[in-house]
């Protein structure tokens, strides 16, 4: 017998009497082990055990000596009892019982705190069959082996899907009104009702929006008493249900429940109304009170120095009780409804102990809080109107009374004023601000002189809900941001993020198929393929077959994902466990919810949580209640215009001649891996040059070409032919020799030097005055058919034609004015170009070092110079006028039409301050599309001028759809690079078509300003926005027709940009054409892309060059072949418009160049955030009392 348990017979103390009921413990499941030939056993079951148990042979079974070892240590630790018995099917072997002490029975007993200990817990149980025909005996079992299927108790068949899977197979929100509190169960059944309209709201709500908001309403009022979502429910062999923990290896006998988060993320699909939801639910608990928190609860009933008035106590009462008297009692009762509001429910936050015992220190009574029905809503800077917009189009008048914290308001009212609001609308910086210590925007780092603390009157209250919009901006990797410090120091009982897209893993899959090129004409969601786009990205990344790198790649992109939700969780959200404090059952979202090294997870603890806050609608529930308009998404291949090929194998040139001379080795190869920032960069120019490119100097190309020259003739000398001893590489005589040969070709261009030269948008103009011709041409030797202009030359002229359309001979002046515009044009750009005619070598010595000329070991990384450089953004203005500014320059002449866009914007605000009102400037009286108009003579020769064509091949295909569209639909044009938008601009501007440009560099009231005047109005057509400030909850249904010039290497970033348009209130079909110049190296990273598996995707995510595959391609990229005869003939060099179009006379009605933003919905400047910043400190409080700091 067991000498410990031997022990334990001759004492009966209260401790030996527990370890010997078997009743307190559980029964686990049976244990298979060889039978050695000295063991002495029976067939009935016997808890002596031999001093040992059966050796087990390490040859054959090499792992049961490691259970051995921990069944005895929990022997020796009285926390296992076991029985055994020869196996009735096997002789051969033992067939032992195992019952285990759970972690909650018998803490007063035994040490349980030790982790090592149940570390042997956890190895036991990976060998336990807990099936009941293992524990009768009439199951045979492999001896001491590991079990992966589903009786054993402690192995689960690993778990690799991916978090894109899993959150796409949530399931869909199934609303009830069974909750205690009567208020909110009549808020559910009123949202639930779908055939009553729902009080307070204009706009209809679809069944899908009804239900979440329900189940936002249901999780808020009474969260769900749920499972520790660190244990999961096994099940014992005689039937009995037991809690383990596989990560730590705690096993209870009864569950651990936390309750679920009172809010969560509402990550309904992009564009399926999550700002009406949000409204709607907010509307159903208008005037709902919040609890006061458990711990603040405790002698809460005020003591009155006075006996107060019926009235007062009445109120008092109604307020403790939390009743919505806001909805019942009129206004007409004013008496009533003031006394409520002095008697609001209140809790005080006692003050923190003082460290000082001995000292006598001035009585801190703490801080009182007052409960509010207020709903904050904290949004980015960018939708602030669009929340005003959207609040007025969806809520009746008088409905909800809204506070909007902008910079129109100086001060957050006072505390007793903000008891009548329902909604608090504020950007995230006034958010920031207002938490701050002394009202600057930079909460963590402050250092501003004066460190008092600012007491806005938001610290005061506890309200009923916040609402965080795009709320993904404000999870962190790694630590918290001022945003989620501000959030911190408010008091709130429910909490909302708001995204569609929570994390970069948490993308629905029918954004998916947005990207995805429409056949035979159909368009909308696909049940079968986004079946299959689950299917196939159901192991995204933990696939063990996919290559070592990526696997890799995409696990550290799951971990990033989910750190930023573990963020939104702990920070936010304040989701118990996993927010708990150290030492009070603190829960390591790390361990529980993060993927291994493998990508392995524990898989219900991750469903478990996402499906505890996230409330969204599969794909094919939503469709059962709304179908959008069809979605038809098309890739247009254009054959390269002469400038594109040029401008392409420019780049190419430059990468030829860099990987030859440097013989690809060390970091002059520009594909060095030392080079990669400079390579990123490189790829972003020659990804733009596809769409126009003027970056390169003939002297540059010159000096590339001397280079590749003085290399060959050092190998033609020193004897070595081609592959000999590792010198040149097969091929790469070759390839140079072309590289040489397609320089000097670009070098013969009259057309590519015109453009390059003057830095200018090549336009081709057909039956141009022939007495002005050559004033105006590019080309010096004499002007060509057709002319060749630059667009700044043509709006000039365009311009002062317009100017005199009224006179006898509009023409007159206009050759005098090309002499002189050209003139000028040439000056501008002779410090950094050769002038027409110059030789290279005459110019060459003046030159910076990095196009002087130099040995080809000591000039290699210098080749490249220009095509790593980040191009100069060419113009600032970001709105149309009545004519084109003057061209993109790199050095922009400081005149009046050069102005930038604050300039323009502070000038035109003072111009029309005194006309735009506190609300938003209605801009519906331009009713009517703003037409070009022909007011030259039709006789005129004028009148014959014509625009045939452009140097761009995409350039002229967009223009001629834009022309046969922008009057019947409104259009949406993505890009990459904000010289492409001037680009396209200029040549809008020729035609008379107003438009919009949506850049980065725009404050947040113009990108609303822009958003909601291309949404409201008929002015502008055409909205130009770059693709990568399209992910950010923009609502642009008013477009219907979407461009994107450049293929887009993320699915993601092109998903969303699409969502934009196809979403709810879109009433037409949406066009999407993706425009690729065939052939090229683009129309190769087109394709590859489409190849791609999601693995690879989160691998390349950031550069195209982390996948293997399209760096091979860039480094194989050959020349487009240029055509014979394309070389002089300059029709056939230009990419002609199917419809050549009127140079003179578009002068569109109503349109005012001296005031650009004339048609804006524009709200007002940007002066008061420096006012409240500057009178802080000078405000009353509600006493009349000043607030401001103590001096120290």
């Amino acid at each position: 017998m067991d000498s410990s348990r031997s022990m334990l017979c001759i004492y009966h103390t209260p401790h030996v009497d527990f370890l010997q009921n078997l009743a307190n413990y559980e029964p686990l499941g049976t244990l298979a082990l060889p039978l050695s030939s000295d063991s002495k056993h029976s067939h009935g079951w016997q808890e002596d055990f031999p001093e040992r148990l059966p050796p087990a042979n390490s040859s054959s079974h090499s792992s049961a000596q490691n259970v051995h070892e921990s069944i005895w240590a929990l022997l020796r630790l009285g926390w296992v009892r076991a029985f055994g018995r020869i196996h009735p099917l096997n002789r051969y072997e033992i067939q032992i019982r195992l019952y285990l002490l759970p972690a909650d029975v018998g803490g007063q007993y035994l040490d349980r705190q030790n982790s090592r200990d149940w570390d042997h817990v956890k190895k036991t149980m990976r060998y336990i069959d807990g099936s009941r025909e293992a524990w009768d005996g009439a199951k045979a079992s492999i001896c001491s082996r590991p079990r992966n299927h589903s009786s054993t108790v402690g192995s689960r068949t690993p778990n690799c899907d991916s978090l894109f899977y899993i959150f796409n197979t949530l399931p869909s929100p199934a609303p009830s009104s069974n909750v205690s509190c009567p208020f909110s169960s009549h808020a559910i059944d009123s949202l639930l009702n779908s055939t009553a309209k729902m009080p307070g709201l204009r706009t209809g709500l679809y069944a899908y929006q009804r239900r979440s908001a329900a189940v936002m309403i249901r999780r808020e009022a009474e969260p769900n008493h749920a499972l520790d979502p660190r244990l999961e429910q096994i099940d014992c062999p005689t039937g009995r249900k037991l809690f383990y923990d596989y990560t730590t290896g705690l096993l209870f006998r009864h569950p651990r429940h936390y309750d679920e988060a009172r809010g969560g993320i509402l990550a309904e699909t992009m564009g399926l109304g999550k700002t009406l939801i949000c409204l709607a639910a907010i509307l159903a608990t208008k005037g709902h009170w919040p609890q006061i928190p458990p711990e603040y609860s405790l002698n809460q009933c005020p003591t009155r120095t006075e006996v107060g008035s019926l009235m007062q106590m009445a109120a008092a009462a109604a307020n403790r009780e939390r009743i919505p008297w806001r909805n019942h009692i009129p206004e007409d009762l004013g008496n009533c409804r003031s006394a409520l509001r002095q008697n609001v429910a209140t809790y005080t936050i006692p003050p923190p102990e003082s460290r000082r015992t001995r000292r006598p220190t001035t009585v801190n009574q703490g801080k009182t809080i007052r409960m509010c029905t207020a709903t904050l809503i904290v949004v980015p800077p960018n939708l602030l109107s669009h929340w005003k917009t959207e609040i007025t189009v969806h809520v009746e008048k008088d409905a909800l009374k809204v506070l909007c914290l902008d910079d129109k308001v100086v001060w957050t009212p006072l505390t007793i004023d903000l008891l009548a609001y329902d909604i608090i609308l504020m950007s995230k910086t006034r958010l920031v601000e207002e938490m701050s210590l002394c009202g600057c925007a930079n909460l963590d780092n402050c250092s501003c002189p004066v460190r008092g603390e600012y007491g806005s009157p938001l610290k005061d209250f506890h309200f009923l809900r916040i609402i965080v919009d795009e709320g993904h901006n404000f999870s962190t990797f790694g630590r918290k941001n001022s945003a989620v410090s501000a959030l911190a120091k408010l008091h709130v009982e429910r909490r909302w993020i708001v995204s569609g897209t929570p994390s970069s893993g948490l993308l629905g899959v029918e954004a998916t198929t947005a990207i995805q090129e429409t056949l035979g004409g159909t368009g909308g969601n696909d049940s079968r393929s986004i079946k299959n786009i689950l299917e196939s990205r159901r192991s995204s990344g933990f696939d063990i077959e996919a290559d070592t790198s990526v696997r890799r790649s995409a696990i550290q992109q799951e971990q990033k994902d989910l750190e930023k939700l573990g963020s939104i969780v702990v920070d936010f959200l304040n989701l118990k466990p996993w927010s708990n404090m150290k030492g009070n059952d603190a829960a390591s979202w790390k361990q529980y919810i993060m993927p291994a090294s493998g990508g392995q997870r524990k898989p219900k603890s991750l469903a478990s949580v996402l499906e505890s806050l996230v409330v969204r609608h599969r794909i094919e529930d939503i469709e059962k209640d709304i179908q959008l308009p069809p979605l038809h998404n098309r890739t247009v291949y254009l054959k390269p215009s002469w400038h594109d090929k040029l401008s392409l194998n420019l780049f190419i040139l430059n990468l030829a001649v860099n990987a030859v001379t440097s013989e690809r080795v060390d970091q002059d190869y520009m594909l060095n891996p030392k080079n990669r920032a400079s390579l990123n960069q490189l790829i972003t120019n020659l990804r733009q040059s596809g769409f126009y490119w003027t970056g390169f100097t003939r002297e540059e190309i010159a000096q590339s070409i001397d280079v590749s020259r003085k290399y060959l003739e050092n190998k033609l000398l020193s004897g070595k032919s081609e592959g000999e001893s590792g010198e040149l590489r097969k091929g790469d005589f070759c390839f140079l020799r072309r590289a040489i040969q397609m320089g000097e070709n670009i070098l013969t261009s009259p057309s590519w030097i015109a453009f390059s030269t003057a830095h200018e948008l090549g336009l081709y103009i057909d039956d141009f005055p022939k007495d002005a011709r050559e004033a105006w041409s590019l080309l010096k030797y004499g002007p060509s058919e057709p002319l060749i202009m630059g667009a700044s030359q043509v709006s000039k002229a365009q311009n002062h034609v317009d100017t005199h359309r009224y006179a006898p001979d509009p023409a007159y002046g206009l050759t005098a004015l090309g002499h002189s515009t050209m003139d000028k044009l040439w000056q501008s750009v002779q410090p950094k170009a050769l002038k027409p005619g110059e030789k290279i070598e005459d110019n060459a010595k003046d030159r910076s070092p990095v196009l002087q000329k130099a040995s080809p070991q000591k000039n290699r990384s210098a080749l490249i110079s220009t095509s790593i450089q980040k191009p100069v953004t060419m113009s600032k203005r970001t709105i149309s006028r009545a004519k084109a500014s003057s061209s993109p320059r790199k050095h922009p002449a400081q005149n009046a039409s050069d102005l930038t866009l604050q300039d323009q914007s502070r000038a035109a605000q003072e111009r029309t301050q005194a006309n735009i009102p506190p609300t938003l400037k209605s801009a519906l009286k331009s009713a009517s599309i703003k037409e070009p108009i022909d007011s030259i003579d039709p006789s005129s020769v004028l009148s014959k001028t014509r625009l045939s064509g452009t140097a761009s091949a995409k350039l002229s295909y967009l223009l001629d759809r834009v022309i046969s569209l922008y009057t019947s639909e409104k259009i949406l044009v993505f890009y990459e690079g904000d010289n492409i938008a001037f680009y396209v601009a200029q040549a809008l501007e020729l035609l008379g078509i107003q438009y919009l440009i949506y850049t980065g560099s725009l404050s947040a009231d113009r990108k609303s300003a822009y958003i909601a005047t291309f949404n409201a109005t008929q002015t502008f057509r055409v909205l130009l926005m770059d693709v990568y400030q399209a992910a950010h909850g923009l609502h642009i249904a008013a477009a219907s027709r979407v461009f994107f010039v450049n293929p887009v290497w993320q699915p993601a970033v092109e998903a969303q940009a699409i969502k934009r348009a196809h979403r709810i209130g879109q009433t037409k079909s949406v066009y999407v054409e993706t425009l690729v110049l065939k052939d090229t190296l683009e129309d190769g990273m087109l394709q590859r892309r489409k190849s791609m598996s999601a693995q690879e995707h989160h691998k390349a995510e950031k550069s195209l060059l982390d996948d293997d595959v399209m760096a091979q391609l860039i480094k194989d990229a050959n020349f487009i072949p240029l055509l014979p005869d394309e070389m002089d003939d300059m029709r056939r060099q230009m990419a002609p418009l199917k419809e050549p179009q009127t140079l003179f006379g578009r002068v569109s009605v109503g349109m005012d160049d001296e005031d650009p933003d004339k048609d804006l919905v524009l709200p007002e400047g940007e002066k008061g955030l420096k006012k409240r910043r500057k009178k802080r400190k000078e405000r009353p409080d509600d006493d009349g009392t000043e607030r401001r700091s103590p001096k120290k």
